[in-house]
């Protein structure tokens, strides 16, 4: 074909004279150009599908060994274990020390290892014994919020609402005031006090304006999420409470 073209345009080149045999060979070439793009792409095509193919048989064969072979449990590392024993040592050791104003600091800090290594049990009773001491220091708003958090994480929501509410009703300018909020939102629902939880969740919406920080503004949305929540599980509640019977009759209307 390309032989053929050829002889074409050596005719034109000696029987054609002016601009119209130029604009044939343009053409020509331009017509030549396009036809090699095309069976470029082609190729790339039949390659890329070719490629595409064997990365699927790959990952399904990969997909197939992980389903048959069994999972090994997995290994406790030294840094882990001793974390583990360091808490433990620090948990017996501390159980039943006074808390005084020499050593509230280390106490301090002994509850907020334990809740950062998600020890909740371990952190809510040091942190009752910090309260329990009566002694004033600077972030008491801090510790009953994580007090608070401890018995949440713990799934006493009873708890977890008295410490919530100490801070609401007692720190208002804290800074941790309006996650308390929202905690205490969230635990008057799971305790099935829907219409308080609600108050107090749609308290938090209702100044959603005046937020300028954005982690204020992320618990105004997370509050929308837990107000939607409350409505649902009152509904669940009042659907177990209702009469089988009358359920049956009104799916037969």
């Amino acid at each position: 074909m390309i032989k053929r073209l050829k002889q074409k345009i050596n005719s034109l080149i000696g029987n054609t004279s002016g601009f119209k045999g130029i604009i044939f060979i343009n053409l020509s070439i331009l017509v030549l150009v396009l036809l090699l793009m095309f069976m470029q792409q082609s190729w790339i095509s039949k390659e890329r599908d070719s490629l595409i193919s064997m990365i699927d048989k790959q990952t399904v064969g990969k997909k197939v060994k992980e389903a048959v072979t069994p999972k090994e449990p997995e290994k406790l590392t030294d840094e882990t274990v001793n974390k583990n024993k360091q808490s433990n040592i620090f948990y017996k050791s501390s159980q039943g020390r006074k808390v005084t104003k020499l050593n509230i600091k280390n106490t301090i800090k002994e509850a907020d290892m334990y809740f950062d290594y998600s020890q909740y049990d371990k952190a809510l009773v040091v942190y009752e014994r910090i309260i329990d001491s009566r002694i004033a220091f600077d972030d008491i708003d801090r510790i009953f919020n994580r007090l608070a958090e401890s018995y949440y994480k713990s799934g006493d929501y009873d708890k977890a609402s008295g410490a919530y509410r100490r801070v609401v009703n007692h720190f208002i300018n804290s800074s941790y005031r309006l996650s308390a909020q929202l905690g205490l939102g969230e635990c008057l629902t799971l305790t099935g006090n829907y219409d308080e939880s609600r108050r107090i969740l749609y308290a938090i919406v209702g100044q959603e304006a005046s937020y300028r920080e954005e982690k204020d503004k992320n618990i105004a949305i997370e509050a929308y999420y837990k107000i939607a929540d409350s409505y649902i599980k009152q509904a669940r509640q009042h659907l177990k409470k209702e009469d089988p019977r009358q359920r049956v009759v009104a799916k037969m209307n």
